[in-house]
């Protein structure tokens, strides 16, 4: 600042330490955040998975089951939907004794059917399926425990699987 500033500013009145470039507007770049070394802000659209509220985890279920027999054979295909807003992997179904990898995506709200069991008719009930499943983003594992219902053959005393039912909550599971 100099002599003609400093008596400028005392005839008006204005404060005469004050840094006039205060009073200007930042200047508007085009730099790109990453030219500066400082990392994009990350905006999350969808929805919050917070460990500990099963209420926030994604829900992936069977809505309908369909059990074929042939003879001492039976076939399990299952309706699996995904409420989940977004895309989802369906890892693996247990049940019955039984691993079936599915390893396959569905996308959000998508729903489609898979072959889950294909072997004996079974001797006895064993009533919980476990549908294993990962978010695509995150890669957080989830489990969604099916209670299954059987129908009884009392001709060869061996039962067929009639329909399962999610029960809640949601687990997360790996994590």
């Amino acid at each position: 600042m100099g002599l003609l500033d400093f008596m400028n500013r005392m005839v008006n009145g204005e404060p005469v330490f004050q840094d006039k470039s205060a009073d200007k507007e930042p200047q508007q770049t085009d730099v790109d955040p990453a030219e500066t070394g400082q990392p994009p802000v990350a905006t999350s659209t969808g929805p919050t998975i917070r460990k500990g509220d099963d209420s926030s985890f994604p829900i992936v279920y069977i809505k309908r089951t369909k059990t074929r027999i042939d003879g001492s054979k039976m076939q399990v295909y299952c309706q699996i939907v995904n409420k989940w807003p977004e895309e989802i992997e369906l890892d693996k179904i247990t049940m019955l004794g039984v691993k079936r990898e599915l390893d396959v995506y569905l996308r959000g709200g998508e729903e489609r059917e898979f072959l889950v069991y294909d072997g004996p008719k079974v001797d006895h009930e064993s009533h919980e399926a476990q549908l294993d499943y990962k978010t695509k983003e995150e890669r957080d594992y989830f489990q969604a425990i099916h209670d299954i219902t059987f129908t009884y053959h009392p001709d060869d005393k061996t039962y067929s699987v009639n329909e399962m039912h999610l029960r809640e909550p949601i687990r997360d599971i790996y994590g």
